[in-house]
């Protein structure tokens, strides 16, 4: 056997939000994604070198213990489109290196059907096509059968001048832009499904967040906190987050004695909003991001999400505003934070069981909000507590 099989070498390929970019743009974004992806495998426990290889792509060769390990920390990059195992072919001809591939995985293939995938660039008197029918035609004397269009294997080749590349395993990474490389956000977090993954969403565009949590229940912010470190933890490589802790029950007390039971929700998603910009505002954080989804429930419907606009001056975005509730909890399962969200419990419920209003209008909003005496809320902001991220544990704030 070849005993470059034994080796473990692992290319990851850059996003084309990195590598479609001008070249001055990329080299600080190429920069940015080296820097975060060094940190993830820091923490996978990898110390050797990462190699630039060509545009878009870097390679690795971990240890063969850590080589799982590893990989699953390269794919949370933001950044990084692919994760490939890949096995070095030498080759003097296109006859030679056919032989080669479809030595090599001849067992693999069996009598399944497989198709060839071959991407070349490089000066060659052949082409991808002649060497992925001289691979497929010896794989069909070993038993393999052709299907192009829904095989069981794929054989993947990749052909660099000299270079030729067997891709032996194949891991998607999140793509996007490297964490850090725009502004820094200010994420309204709840511990549920929703708010999460708009956190995880505007960090995959390059967003750095920090975090918000509104306690009504202490229970919950234990959760919350702990579903936004889960989040952190897995993707937020090169960040440092802030957390603000922020006492809601006066308000919600207020709520009570002052405003209608079918306005609350509303009240309280703008009065949420208008805290969460004060302390934008005092860390010099441009914009707010939300979990809402439109019409999900009657603090999102079309004329709420926009009175909660209105009612604040810093952008407020919403990344989930157009998917249902299966989408965002398949992202969920992506990103690593379903279960633990399947597990938060619904404390802003404020209806007491009346019907409450989906489509208030400006006027109606404005006399709820006008109600809650106006230090009650400054307070709460004032007496927030805020702290890094990672020095939370659970019951310790």
């Amino acid at each position: 056997m070849d005993p470059t099989l034994d080796r473990h070498v692992l290319h990851l390929t850059t996003s084309g939000d990195v590598y479609l970019k001008s070249r001055r743009t990329q080299r600080g974004l190429v920069r940015t994604v080296k820097a975060n992806l060094a940190k993830a495998l820091a923490d996978a426990g990898y110390d050797g070198p990462i190699e630039r290889i060509g545009t878009h792509r870097f390679a690795i060769e971990p240890d063969p213990g850590s080589v799982e390990r590893v990989r699953a920390a390269a794919s949370t990059v933001f950044g990084i489109a692919s994760v490939d195992g890949v096995v070095a072919v030498p080759f003097d001809d296109i006859e030679d290196l056919a032989t080669s591939i479809a030595a090599l995985t001849a067992d693999t293939v069996g009598s399944a059907t497989f198709a060839v995938r071959v991407k070349r660039s490089g000066d060659h008197d052949w082409t991808s096509v002649d060497l992925a029918r001289l691979i497929g035609a010896r794989l069909v004397e070993t038993g393999g059968v052709v299907d192009l269009t829904d095989p069981e294997v794929e054989v993947s080749v990749r052909v660099i001048d000299r270079d030729a590349l067997l891709v032996t395993d194949h891991t998607q990474g999140p793509g996007g832009l490297p964490l850090g490389t725009q502004e820094r956000a200010l994420s309204l977090i709840s511990g549920g499904f929703d708010s999460v993954v708009a956190a995880w969403m505007l960090m995959s565009r390059g967003c750095p967040v920090d975090f918000v949590h509104f306690t009504l229940n202490c229970a919950q912010s234990d959760h919350a906190l702990a579903v936004a470190c889960e989040l952190w933890k897995r993707w937020g490589h090169g960040t440092q987050p802030m957390v603000h802790l922020v006492e809601f029950q006066p308000v919600k007390d207020a709520l009570f004695e002052h405003v209608d039971p079918r306005m609350r929700q509303v009240i309280l998603k703008v009065l949420m909003a208008r805290a969460a910009e004060l302390i934008a505002r005092e860390a010099e954080i441009g914009a707010i991001v939300t979990g809402d989804a439109l019409g999900q429930v009657s603090s999102q419907t079309l004329p709420h999400l926009i009175a909660v606009s209105t009612a604040v001056e810093i952008p407020v975005l919403r990344p989930l505003v157009g998917l249902d509730k299966e989408a965002i909890i398949d992202m969920a399962r992506r990103i690593g934070t379903a279960e633990l969200s399947a597990r938060a419990q619904e404390v802003c419920d404020l209806s007491e069981g009346h019907r409450v209003a989906t489509r208030a209008g400006e006027r109606d909003i404005d006399v709820g909000v006008r109600a809650i005496p106006e230090m009650v809320m400054l307070d709460a902001v004032a007496t927030r507590k805020s702290f890094a991220l990672r020095d939370w544990s659970p019951g310790g704030f």
